[in-house]
């Protein structure tokens, strides 16, 4: 052994080896993560080419039994940026992926959209399993998300650590329409009992908790069941065993036309009571004349504002059918607004090239203070929007003669 090879500047160079495979490696994840997105440009920037378009992504149920409210989502947005133009001459394109309204379709519909070079910033998921699932991959990218019906409480309240500063939603979560249909359950409907049936989703167990810890009544039973199910022979007997005054359901259309079929199909005729994944045409159609009496709630709008008049007319126009067929394309419609005014706000021509700072335009999302389509737009510290000051968040309706009748509360 050479005179200067010793062991102790063996031991020097391993060290430094060691380091420098260690250093490597970070530098492999970081690539991998995206800190950049991907994207070029400097980190955390977005460069779009001469000539390129922004693009903002949609991730919502676009297959399937829920596939009418993924494309009322797809077709607001699609509608908000041909109606708010481009970014300093740079159009803005909107791309969508599947996400199936499942934690199995979470991951993919987010690798699709972040395959988009361009992409600055996601609008969805309707579906609180979804969020639950992705937030961290769009975290660790710096993509904002805007969602316009996820309402999950633990969406924006996560177990065990802070908000995703990623995340935001233009739709009121279930601590309030929870808390708001167990008061209408109490004083309006007064019921004394309750069944509560829910799908075992982010969403239907979340809402299905708020409600139960809310209601005043006994809950005299509560069961889940997984989505899809078309068979609720177990579950309609428990309800008709029991008889409650009401039975609360917490899930989406298709579960929960099949269940009310049954359920007056069994003989029971007490209240139904279902939130804003029910209110649909859809189970207008699937419940036929079971859907008599129910009631249920979705968020507001409830204002017949000049905005809100004119978004009716211009989304029957461009998507073929009504705004309100399904819930969201208002709050939709307000998301695309806050990130277009997001984008706006950071964007720079620099070499005829526009530059996009990720995190500059989440900042600017999170300030956002306007009026929308669907009410008053400002964001809390966890991204949740807030309550404007003497105006109801939740409505409620009855259906009477195969329609949507609003009811007299706040």
């Amino acid at each position: 052994m050479p005179h200067w090879l010793n062991w102790k500047w063996l031991g020097v160079v391993a060290l430094a080896i060691a380091a420098l495979l260690v250093f490597s490696a970070c530098g492999d994840d970081d690539d991998e993560a995206g800190d950049d997105g991907g994207n070029g440009g400097g980190e955390n920037v977005v460069t779009v080419p001469a000539g390129g378009k922004i693009q903002v992504g949609v991730t919502a149920v676009l297959s399937g039994d829920l596939q009418a409210l993924g494309t009322t989502v797809l077709k607001a947005a699609e509608l908000a940026a041909q109606q708010l133009g481009d970014i300093e001459g740079f159009e803005v394109e909107v791309v969508g992926a599947d996400d199936l309204c499942d934690a199995s379709g979470a991951e993919p519909a987010a690798q699709q959209l972040l395959a988009n070079e361009n992409l600055v910033a996601v609008i969805g998921s309707i579906c609180s399993g979804v969020n639950v699932t992705v937030q961290p991959t769009y975290e660790q990218r710096h993509i904002t998300q805007v969602s316009s019906g996820s309402t999950a409480v633990k969406v924006t309240y996560p177990e065990g650590r802070d908000p995703f500063d990623s995340f935001l939603r233009t739709v009121v979560h279930d601590g309030v329409q929870g808390v708001k249909q167990a008061e209408f359950a109490d004083s309006v409907l007064g019921s004394k009992s309750a069944f509560i049936a829910h799908d075992t989703d982010a969403y239907g167990t979340g809402l299905a908790d708020v409600f139960e810890e809310n209601f005043t009544g006994e809950v005299v039973g509560r069961q889940g069941w997984e989505k899809g199910q078309t068979d609720f022979a177990a579950l309609v007997t428990s309800v008709t065993t029991d008889n409650p005054d009401l039975v609360y359901v917490a899930s989406f259309d298709p579960e929960a036309a099949a269940f009310l079929t049954q359920l007056r199909t069994a003989g029971y005729e007490g209240d139904f009571l279902a939130g804003d994944g029910v209110i649909t045409e859809q189970f207008l159609t699937l419940a036929g004349d079971d859907a008599e009496g129910a009631y249920l709630s979705k968020p507001a709008p409830i204002e017949e504002t000049p905005a809100l008049t004119k978004f009716q007319q211009d989304y029957l126009d461009y998507a073929g059918f009504p705004w309100d067929d399904q819930p969201y394309a208002a709050q939709t419609y307000d998301a695309y607004t806050a990130i277009f005014n997001g984008i706006k706000e950071v964007a720079k021509v620099v070499d005829g090239n526009l530059e996009i700072d990720l995190d500059a335009m989440n900042d600017a999302i999170h300030n956002q203070d306007f009026e929308g389509i669907s009410g008053h737009i400002s964001f809390d510290d966890h991204g949740d929007v807030k309550a404007a000051a003497g105006k109801p968040q939740i409505i409620f309706y009855k259906v009477e003669g195969g329609e949507y009748v609003q009811q007299d509360f706040e």
